[in-house]
C-alpha cells in the first residue's frame, strides 16, 4: 500500500519533521503527533508542513483529536483524521456539527435611517400640495369657460333686437375685448404660478443624483481596492545569502547495471543507460585500384617420384605458384600408387626416368592481368601445402588481359566511419544530454558512439563507375550511463561528515573520474565534487524573525540574529508593500550560498 505513518517524537523540532516527510517514499503520509505536540502548536510550523507536502507532491493527513491542533491544520489546508482508521476530514468540511451553536438570524428587512424617513415624509407631502394646486387651476378654467358661454348667449339675445342692433354690436366688440384681456390676464397669472423648489436632503439628492451614485460606486471600489492592496496583495520574497566554506570530496564508487546489486552504504550505485539513435548517410572517396580484366588459364602437369607415397589427392581450389603469381586449380586430381609406374612421364621434351605417376590439371590465374600469361615452364612451380608433388606446364597459360579501375576498399569504409563518429559525436552527445532528465547525473566518461548495420554502395571490392560517389548509410547509436541525483547527494552528505552546528548548503556539481569497466555489469570510478558548509540556519527561524518587520530593516535584523548571514535581498509584489506580511503563505524564503 502506498502509505506511511510517521510518529513525531516529543524531542523533534520542525526541521526533523520536514526531513522525515521529505525522506518518505510514499505518496500518502499520516503524521501522528505526541500527547504534547509542542512543535505543531505553531501556525508557522503547521503551514511549513503543508507547504513541504505540496512541494513534495504528497498527501499528508494529521492524526489528532485535539480541537486546537485541528483548527491549525484546517487553517493550513491539512486534512485531519481522529485516528488512523477514520476517514480524513478535508479543509472546508465540518469536523463535528455543533447543535448548540446559535445561528445568526438573517435580516428580513433593511433598517431605515432618519434621513430616509424624512425623505419618505417629504415625498408623501409633495403629491398633496401639487394636487391642490392643479385642482385650483382646473376650477379657474371652468369658471372662465362658464363666463364665455354666458357672454355668447347674451350676444345672441342682443342680435335679435332690431332697434339697437348697431349699438349692441359695438357693445359686443367691447365685451369681447374685455373678455380677451381677462383671459390673457388669467393665463399670465397661471403661467406665473410655479411649483415650489425642493429643499434639504431631497433637493440635494434630486439636483446631484448622478454624482451621488458615482460617488458611492467610487467609494465601494476604493474600499475593495484598499482591502485587496493591503490584505491580499502583499507578498514578499526574501533571498538570504549565507557565508560558507568549501571542501573537496573524493570517494571510490562502483556503478552496476543490475538494480538489485545497488547498496549505497557500500558505495555501489545502479546506473541506467540512455540511448539516442539517428540514421546517417556519409559520402567518401574510393582509393582502391583493381584489375578488372580477364584472368589467364591453362593446363599443368603434376607428378611425384616418391616410391613410398601411397597416394596424393589435389582438390579443386588447390593453389599453385610460379614466382609471385598464383593460380587456382579447377578440377580434382588423385595420384595413387598401384605398384606400377607410368611408362612415360612427359617433362617437356624429355622423359623423367624417376617419374612414377603423373596427371593433368586445369588452372586459372588468381587475378586478372596480362602478367599472368606464362609460356611453357619446366621449373619454378610449387604446390601450396604439398612438397612431394612436382609441377610444370608443357603448354602456354594465356588469355589474361588488364583493365585497371577504381574500387571501394575496406580501408576507405573504416576511414569514413571514423570521420562520421568524430564529426557527429559532439552533436549527438549534446542532443542526448539535452533529452536526459535533470533528476539524474550523466556519467560523461561512459559516452559511446556506435555505427550499426553500415550499408556501403558500391560494396567493398566493386568498381566505382564514373559519376558515382560512394556512400555509407548507417544507424548511429549514442549512449551514456546515468545515476540518480538524489542518491548521489545523499551519499555525499553522509560521507562529508558535517560537524554539529553546521549545515551542508550545496553538494556542488559532482563528476566522475577514472571510469573503467571491471566486468560485463560493473564499472569502477572515483566520485568527486566541492561542497559548501555554513552555519545552521533554518527557514522557520528566519520566518519568526521577519514576520511583520519593515522591509528596510530585514538585513540588519537577520545579520544581528544570525552570524552567518552575508546579505539579504528582498522582492515585494507591489511598490506600496512596506512590511513583511504576517501570513506565512505570502512569505517565500530562499537560502543561497555566497559566491
Amino acid at each position: 500500500m502506498n502509505k506511511e505513518t510517521i510518529y513525531i517524537e516529543p524531542s523533534d523540532d520542525i526541521t526533523d519533521v520536514l526531513s522525515k516527510l521529505k525522506n518518505s517514499d510514499k505518496k500518502i503520509v499520516a503524521l501522528v503527533p505526541p500527547k504534547k505536540p509542542a512543535v505543531l502548536l505553531s501556525a508557522v510550523n503547521v503551514k511549513l508542513i503543508a507547504r513541504t507536502a505540496k512541494a513534495e507532491k504528497k498527501a499528508v493527513v494529521l492524526i489528532t483529536a485535539d480541537d486546537a491542533l485541528t483548527k491549525l491544520a484546517m487553517t493550513a489546508n491539512l486534512p485531519v483524521a481522529k485516528s488512523l482508521k477514520s476517514r480524513p476530514v478535508m479543509p472546508g468540511e465540518t469536523v463535528a456539527p455543533d447543535a448548540t451553536a446559535d445561528s445568526e438570524p438573517k435580516p428580513t428587512k433593511s433598517a431605515k435611517t432618519d434621513d430616509d424617513d424624512s425623505l419618505e415624509k417629504d415625498d408623501a407631502k409633495e403629491p398633496s400640495s401639487q394636487t391642490e394646486t392643479e385642482e385650483d387651476a382646473v376650477d379657474e378654467i371652468e369658471k372662465e369657460e362658464a363666463d364665455d358661454e354666458e357672454t355668447d348667449s347674451g350676444e345672441e339675445e342682443d342680435e335679435e333686437s332690431d332697434d339697437d342692433e348697431e349699438e349692441d354690436d359695438d357693445d359686443d366688440e367691447d365685451d369681447d375685448d374685455k373678455k380677451t384681456d381677462k383671459k390673457k390676464s388669467k393665463k399670465s397669472k397661471k403661467a406665473k404660478k410655479e411649483k415650489p423648489e425642493a429643499t434639504g436632503v431631497k433637493g440635494f439628492l434630486s439636483r446631484y443624483k448622478i454624482w451621488v451614485i458615482l460617488g458611492c460606486i467610487f467609494l465601494v471600489g476604493l474600499t475593495g481596492f484598499l482591502i485587496w492592496a493591503f490584505k491580499f496583495a502583499p507578498e514578499v520574497r526574501v533571498a538570504v545569502s549565507v557565508r560558507t566554506t568549501s571542501a573537496n570530496f573524493s570517494e571510490n564508487v562502483i556503478f552496476t547495471t543490475q538494480a538489485a546489486d545497488e547498496n549505497i552504504d557500500n558505495s555501489t550505485f545502479s546506473v541506467h543507460e540512455e540511448k539516442l539513435e539517428k540514421e546517417q548517410v556519409v559520402k567518401f572517396t574510393a582509393t582502391g585500384k583493381k584489375d578488372m580484366g580477364e584472368a589467364a588459364s591453362g593446363t599443368l602437369v603434376v607428378y611425384y617420384q616418391d616410391k613410398e607415397a601411397f597416394s596424393i589427392s589435389l582438390k579443386a581450389g588447390s593453389e599453385f605458384t610460379h614466382g609471385s603469381f598464383k593460380y587456382i586449380s579447377t578440377n580434382d586430381v588423385v595420384l595413387a600408387w598401384d605398384g606400377e609406374s607410368d611408362e612415360t612421364c612427359e617433362t617437356g621434351s624429355s622423359i623423367s626416368k624417376g617419374c612414377l605417376k603423373s596427371a593433368s590439371i586445369t588452372v586459372k590465374a588468381a587475378a586478372a592481368g596480362e602478367d599472368y600469361n606464362l609460356s611453357g615452364q619446366q621449373t619454378g612451380w610449387a604446390v601450396v601445402g604439398s612438397a612431394d608433388v612436382n609441377v610444370y606446364n608443357s603448354s602456354d597459360i594465356s588469355g589474361g588481359t588488364s583493365r585497371i579501375v577504381t574500387v571501394v576498399q575496406q580501408s576507405d569504409v573504416d576511414l569514413a566511419l571514423d570521420k562520421m563518429k568524430s564529426e557527429s559525436g559532439g552533436d549527438g552527445k549534446n542532443e542526448l544530454l539535452a533529452k536526459i532528465s535533470n533528476t539524474v547525473m550523466p556519467i560523461e566518461a561512459s559516452f559511446k558512439v556506435e555505427a550499426t548495420d553500415p550499408q556501403v554502395a558500391p560494396a567493398v571490392g566493386e568498381e566505382v563507375k564514373e559519376g558515382v560517389t560512394p556512400q555509407i548509410s548507417t544507424k548511429t547509436s549514442y549512449s551514456v550511463l546515468t545515476v540518480d541525483n538524489v542518491r548521489i547527494e545523499d551519499f555525499i552528505k553522509k560521507k562529508a561528515g558535517v560537524e554539529e552546528g553546521k549545515r551542508l548548503y550545496s553538494t556542488g556539481e559532482p563528476f566522475v573520474e577514472y571510469f573503467s569497466k571491471t566486468n560485463d555489469t560493473t564499472y569502477s570510478a572515483k566520485l568527486k565534487t566541492t561542497y559548501k558548509v555554513g552555519p545552521e540556519i533554518s527557514e522557520t527561524e528566519i520566518l519568526e524573525k521577519i514576520q511583520g518587520e519593515k522591509i528596510g530593516r530585514l538585513e540588519p535584523v537577520l545579520k544581528d540574529a544570525f552570524s552567518g548571514v552575508s546579505s539579504v535581498k528582498t522582492e515585494k509584489s507591489y511598490f506600496w508593500v512596506n512590511s513583511v506580511p504576517s501570513d506565512v503563505n505570502k512569505i517565500h524564503i530562499e537560502l543561497t550560498v555566497e559566491e
